[in-house]
């Protein structure tokens, strides 16, 4: 009940302590967010006050529409006019600059010098004018491509007794961006931002950014896909445009995340969460104390209630843990005498055995019929096959019972000294036999020496007949293990018995066929894993067979007990322990 009562407090503090977090967490975050925010709005207003200036010199032209009622109302305007007043006003003085007089349809009533045909086939796709015949009292064009510099359209219209007319200007877009850079320049920005004037073609009419030319777009990175965008953030660069009444123009200001959002970035953003994190550390930890506080009266009286009761059980269990040491180590030792039986008392008979039929087969065999030698000679094989068994079963038995401390192995010494020993089978089979790097590893010696033994013998004994048998042997090594191949190009087996052929006795060909015992690939197999490592076998029949050894480089024999444990409930539970 007290347990209860307590861990209802604990959770009912937490879930108040999560409300207060989440809710401080919430208001931090959207409170970074508004601060963002509003750097995005003043930069915003930054570009419409300086669209409002640009545009306002172009909104003088409106107040000059009776002025140019008087000059160009008349029924017939000449050319030698135009040039007068594109003179005085300096259009002239520039290249590729003109002014003409259009009437309501779009047809030139009169034009200055620079006015070529060119100029009059562009009149069909200039902006500007596009902007009068949809009800502007003025309009701004894009660059058109125009002699060296290209030009850029100014229409006015104004009304005369004859009909609205328009006076088009061509301008050279040095003269726009020279004093609409002074304007640029004047906008509040911050360091490594840049200010842009571009026409509807993204084409740059002026810039602050000296590495851009005027009549190029806008070089920053990201910038064609930001132009997509009234604001836009790419590639750590902030990008924010308006556009100009009555033109195709639009001014783009660019600023640099890093200064531009500072003050809401970098250590000003990091440094309230990381006050949040050890707030939120602080009151985690205040919950834990509390609970370990409010817990350990209960855990006290608990341990103490079981203490009488663990001091009994722990006699018994150290008395079980000696008693099951004695009974391993009995059981050792019973296995050894085994073993020391099998190898002379179960042998002795089968040596007997095999010398009288030889002696029986030499002094008596004129006398044996045909049928008698051949129950001889199968007597003798039974029994030499009986030995070969037991000799067997005792090496298997002692891969553990009586293996060597573990040493540094030379595995290439001991492949050669193998294939030393196989010399005859080898020759006789006509074998070749190849032999890569080997690396040197902690093992029992002599059970490395017949793990390989056992291997290039089974690739000897199974080799396809008319077909030169070829044997690689070969390692690959990692930071911790070795594996170790033995591939040849055999009458393999089918892989659905790559797991059987490792059991004992276990043969997938009759004794007429093949000579063996059904042991070799079974000793393989617990030598292996002796050494904490294990072996698997890939084949495809009629093709090749590999054998593949993966070995610890560097390791210690494992002895692994089973003892008694006093779990803190006071009751007792089998628990294995390996201890190197």
């Amino acid at each position: 009940m007290k347990n209860s009562r307590s861990s209802l407090v604990i959770a009912t503090a937490a879930c108040a302590v999560l409300a207060l977090l989440a809710v401080f967490a919430i208001e931090l975050s959207n409170t970074q967010a508004k601060s963002k925010s509003g750097i995005e709005v003043q930069v915003h207003e930054r570009a419409v006050l300086a669209g409002a200036l640009i545009s306002s010199l172009f909104q003088n032209a409106q107040q000059e529409a009776p002025q140019d009622s008087k000059i160009y109302g008349s029924a017939k305007v000449s050319d030698q006019m135009m040039n007068g007043s594109a003179q005085s006003n300096g259009y002239l003085d520039q290249p590729n600059g003109y002014l003409a007089l259009l009437d309501a349809d779009g047809r030139v009533l009169a034009a200055s010098q620079g006015f070529t045909a060119q100029a009059q086939t562009d009149l069909a796709s200039s902006a500007a004018l596009a902007l009068i015949r949809s009800g502007h009292p003025y309009g701004l064009g894009n660059l058109l491509p125009y002699g060296k510099t290209g030009v850029i359209n100014f229409a006015v219209v104004f009304p005369t007794r004859y009909g609205p007319r328009t006076l088009l200007t061509g301008l050279t877009p040095a003269t726009v961006s020279a004093f609409i850079a002074r304007e640029l320049a004047n906008i509040p920005d911050v360091k490594g931002s840049h200010n842009y004037l571009v026409d509807g073609n993204d084409v740059v009419l002026a810039t602050t950014n000296p590495q851009t030319r005027v009549g190029s777009v806008i070089n920053q990175p990201g910038a064609e896909q930001a132009l997509e965008h009234p604001s836009f953030d790419v590639d750590g660069t902030y990008f924010d445009q308006v556009g100009l009444t009555s033109s195709t123009w639009r001014i783009v200001l660019t600023a640099p995340d890093g200064p531009l959002f500072a003050s809401v970035t970098g250590l000003h953003q990091s440094v309230p969460w990381l006050i949040f994190a050890a707030l939120a550390m602080v009151a985690l930890a205040a919950l834990g104390l509390g609970r370990r506080v409010m817990r350990s009266a209960d855990q006290v009286r608990a341990v103490n209630t079981r203490l009488e009761l663990v001091n009994g059980e722990l006699t018994g269990a150290n008395a079980t843990l000696e008693s099951r040491a004695a009974e391993l180590a009995r059981s050792n030792e019973e296995l050894e005498h085994f073993a020391s039986i099998a190898s002379h008392d179960l042998q002795e008979p089968l040596r007997k055995v095999r010398t009288f039929t030889e002696q029986l087969q030499v002094t008596e065999g004129d006398r044996l019929s045909d049928k008698g030698q051949d129950y001889l000679r199968r007597a003798n094989a039974s029994a030499e096959r009986m030995q070969t068994l037991i000799e067997g079963l005792l090496r298997y038995s002692r891969v553990t019972t009586q293996g060597r401390p573990f040493a540094p192995v030379d595995l290439g010494q001991v492949t050669r000294e193998v294939l030393v020993d196989l010399d005859v089978q080898v020759a006789r089979a006509g074998a070749h036999v190849l032999v890569g790097r080997l690396p040197t590893i902690s093992a029992d010696a002599l059970q490395m020496r017949q793990l390989m033994q056992n291997l290039i013998s089974n690739a000897l004994k199974f080799h396809r007949e008319g077909v030169v048998p070829e044997i690689s042997i070969d390692a690959t090594v990692t930071d911790a293990e070795v594996r170790l191949t033995v591939r040849d190009n055999g009458i393999g087996f089918d892989p659905r018995y790559s797991l059987r052929i490792f059991r004992v006795f276990e043969r997938l060909h009759g004794r007429n066929e093949y000579p063996g015992t059904g042991i070799g690939l079974a000793l393989c197999r617990k030598i292996a894993e002796r050494h904490g490592g294990s072996i698997v076998a890939n084949s495809e029949p009629a093709v090749s067979s590999t054998f593949t050894v993966i070995l610890p480089i560097d390791q210690r024999e494992e002895v692994s007990l089973t003892i008694r444990h006093i779990d803190d409930a006071g009751e007792a539970s089998k628990v294995t322990h390996a201890h190197a």
